[in-house]
């Protein structure tokens, strides 16, 4: 990795805070639409399955170009991609918050994903290339944490981000290729979408199961021509050899397992307050800091315990941590309110925040520093895909749970199309009292409690399903990094 000519060296510690305002931009982010979507809803005239687009849309064009930046990161510079990402980011985020149509927040969250891309594996290589092997767990930690306590303090996170990135000194991988594997980009986001469509056509009011299925056939189809594009290219997105390194390859397919279940967890819990608790966008996202910090300090205290612990050790923790919690989540009663949900909010947390920087750990510690900026890029591409899939899977699972117990509560109870269709829509809560056209009392009232009983056993039923992914990622770690190749294994 070299330098570019700078008059002052990189200053660790300020590097540190400038890429963790980053990190707070891009959660804060996250986190704010997904508690927004029953507003956005109301507001653009979209149901649920629609709304999923609008977090969806940011996390298909941040999987699909994080690796291409991540190469451009290498090529052109860290520090310039860094400024360059948080400009992009910044305009897309004025499109976003003056959006009058869906469509319009949909281009606005594609342009936010591509200068979250940019900027994230320039982020982490800069990370990377001032923090020697032995300090970067505790690096990587302490960032997850000043990202999630950064989060509360958002008026500030611009002047840290100027202030700091006056003390980083550019550096760039001379030996890195120029070219940019357009074709591969372009794959592997169309393979992406064409999935997410398909999942999105399998059931709701534009149900199309010949079109989905279509769709679904033509991603895995797109998906075999990428992995063909890959092999022939010498400036691919997605080096294979890097996957060859078994610490690599876990960091990667584990990564894409939590960000499934983590998103998939967010968005569900983010509709849940406010659908079945009645809480506004606002009350929601402070039900949510309990989480966030609790993810902060596991996340700080996860890369400080790397001295003590072995990491496969502290990974299987964390999974089985966040496996109790989803667990006992899906059988807390309605009747206990916010309060029953906080002691598995705290356990989910605690397993996600060590996940997410142990992981990190993992694969930046298998590359060369050299390697940093893409090695970032496939790890990011492999989680917010993860997500993104488990986003939509959680749209469908719930859409299929809710109609299925909802059809059955309301068997003896004649509703019409719009009627029904305005219970599938984000704030049906306010509105149950508007479908009373032709109903009795007793029967609006049958209503209004078959709507909250199926709302609440859709949520359960998504999250019992949503435990094998914990699992898996404990079963990954324990097969892949106890194995003697994994602890030798560097690129």
């Amino acid at each position: 990795m070299t330098p570019v000519s700078s008059s002052h060296p990189t200053n660790p510690r300020l590097a540190l805070i400038a890429i963790a305002a980053v990190f707070a931009i891009l959660n804060l982010d996250i986190t704010t639409v997904n508690v927004a979507l029953v507003t956005l809803g109301k507001d653009l005239h979209a149901d649920l399955e629609d709304l999923q687009w609008g977090l969806n849309s940011y996390m298909l064009a941040f999987a699909a170009l994080i690796v291409a930046a991540g190469r451009v990161a290498d090529v052109f510079g860290r520090r310039r991609c860094l400024l360059a990402g948080a400009i992009v980011f910044a305009m897309a985020s004025l499109l976003c918050g003056i959006a009058p149509t869906l469509s319009v927040l949909v281009i606005g969250r594609v342009i936010q994903g591509a200068g979250g891309a940019l900027m994230l594996p320039a982020g982490m290589a800069i990370i990377s290339s001032v923090y020697s092997a032995e300090e970067r767990a505790v690096a990587l930690g302490t960032l997850v944490g000043i990202a999630g306590v950064a989060q509360s303090i958002e008026p500030l996170i611009a002047v840290i981000l100027v202030v700091a990135l006056r003390a980083i000194q550019d550096s760039r991988d001379e030996n890195a290729s120029h070219r940019i594997d357009i074709a591969g980009v372009v794959v592997l986001g169309t393979a992406l979408t064409s999935f997410l469509v398909g999942l999105d056509l399998v059931q709701g009011s534009d149900r199309n199961p010949p079109l989905a299925l279509g769709l679904i056939v033509l991603s895995l189809a797109l998906l075999v021509v990428f992995v063909i594009i890959e092999r022939r290219t010498t400036n691919a997105i997605v080096d294979g050899k890097l996957l060859q390194v078994p610490a690599f390859f876990c960091s990667c397919v584990a990564s894409c397992f939590l960000g499934f279940v983590f998103f998939l967890f967010l968005f569900m819990v983010a509709v849940y307050l406010q659908e079945e608790f009645g809480y506004s966008a606002f009350t929601a996202g402070i039900g949510l800091v309990p989480f966030s910090l609790v993810l902060a300090v596991t996340g700080v205290m996860s890369g400080r315990l790397t001295s003590r612990f072995q990491m496969p050790t502290l990974l299987i923790v964390a999974c089985a941590s966040m496996a109790l919690g989803l667990a006992i989540l899906s059988f807390v009663p309605v009747s206990y309110g916010y309060s029953g949900m906080v002691i598995p909010f705290i356990l989910i947390a605690a397993g996600a925040g060590p996940g997410f920087t142990l992981l990190n750990t993992v694969g930046l510690t298998a590359v060369s520093p050299e390697r940093s900026g893409q090695a970032t890029g496939m790890i990011y591409m492999f989680r917010f895909g993860g997500g993104a899939i488990g986003v939509a899977a959680a749209s469908e699972l719930h859409g299929a749970f809710f109609q299925r117990h909802l059809a059955f509560r309301l068997s003896e109870t004649t509703l019409s199309f719009a009627q029904q269709k305005l219970l599938e829509q984000p704030g049906a809560t306010e509105r149950i009292g508007n479908i009373d056209a032709g109903l009795i009392t007793s029967q609006v009232e049958l209503v209004r409690q078959a709507f909250h009983e199926s709302f609440a056993a859709a949520f359960t039923g998504t999250l019992r399903l949503s435990l094998i992914w914990p699992i898996a990622i404990a079963i990954l770690v324990a097969i892949t990094l106890r194995s003697k190749k994994a602890k030798t294994g560097h690129i």
